[in-house]
């Protein structure tokens, strides 16, 4: 592991304080749609460029692309995506009908090229006060809480859920 704090991964709950806290304006609500992508899906920034959907418009995937790893360029084959859904604090899963609204068109926030993406994302939420207390909170414990931690929600997710589901 290298040095420096780890990426702290969103809870729930702040996810959702953060979503609330965002502003009622077309940014606001491309921004929360981003940010609902990326905990549900468990997204990269960069990602949100690649959606596509398949099925019947019934499922989500991220297209086929070349990423840049390391000076070399490695394929990525489609993906479908699988949802965890975010929870409230009484257990009810988030029915942000994110396929649909993929479906319909609905506007992602412009996050430039790929490269600039985690810090476009990541500057909208500079100026948020939950933001603010998240970070500070991620702090405390000695880890990091950046725009990857949403995607880091999304790891923890997958980890518990296959713990309680036991040995395939």
């Amino acid at each position: 592991m290298q040095g420096g704090p780890s990426i702290y991964a969103l809870q729930d709950s702040e996810i959702l304080q953060l979503l609330a806290a965002l502003p009622d304006t077309t940014m606001g609500r491309r921004h929360g749609f981003a940010f609902q992508l990326m905990a549900t899906y468990g997204l990269k920034a960069t990602d949100l460029r690649y959606l596509q959907l398949h099925n019947h418009d019934s499922e989500l995937w991220l297209r086929a692309r070349r990423v840049e790893t390391d000076n070399s360029v490695e394929a990525r084959e489609p993906l479908r995506l699988e949802a965890l859904k975010v929870v409230n604090r009484d257990g009810i899963p988030q029915n942000w009908n994110l396929v649909g609204r993929v479906a319909l068109g609905e506007r992602l926030p412009p996050i430039g090229m790929d490269s600039e993406a985690d810090r476009q994302l990541e500057s909208y939420l500079l100026d948020k006060p939950v933001w603010q207390i998240i970070q500070n909170s991620a702090a405390q414990s000695g880890q990091q809480a950046v725009i990857d931690s949403f995607r880091q929600r999304y790891t923890c997710a997958a980890r518990r859920l296959r713990s309680t589901d036991g040995p395939s």
